[in-house]
């Protein structure tokens, strides 16, 4: 009975970690984001505006990495125009611009619309 409960208790891990990490990127805003990388763990949050050519380019492939990484990469996105504070709390001053969190800390920027091997190789140094 005692392996039993170990393989239980080890996918109800499983489960709440990826719980934690939808398959879908959330949409973070000013008033919750510190909560929102308070959760700790890898995080990426594409920051992008409705008028950014760029950044629709970029969107669909954050959804894609998005399903890719559930369970071990938690993904935001912000519109910077509707969410002022955290743009200029990061600096940013192009987008889209992602920013990749450890532990609540910034570790890293990426800007502009690059390639999905280039995310993945950024993501990688942080798994």
């Amino acid at each position: 009975m005692d392996e039993l409960e170990a393989i239980r208790a080890r996918k109800m891990q499983e489960f709440m970690k990826r719980a934690r990490s939808p398959a879908e990127p959330v949409e973070v805003s000013d008033v919750g984001f510190n909560d929102f990388i308070g959760q700790g763990g890898l995080i990426v949050i594409d920051c992008w505006a409705k008028w950014c050519g760029s950044c629709g380019m970029l969107s669909p492939i954050v959804d894609q990495l998005a399903k890719e990484y559930t369970g071990r990469v938690q993904f935001g996105k912000l519109n910077v125009d509707e969410n002022p504070a955290t743009a200029q709390r990061f600096g940013i001053m192009s987008i889209p611009t992602l920013l990749i969190m450890k532990g609540s800390q910034l570790v890293e920027t990426v800007i502009g619309a690059v390639p999905k091997n280039h995310i993945k190789a950024v993501l990688g140094k942080y798994l």
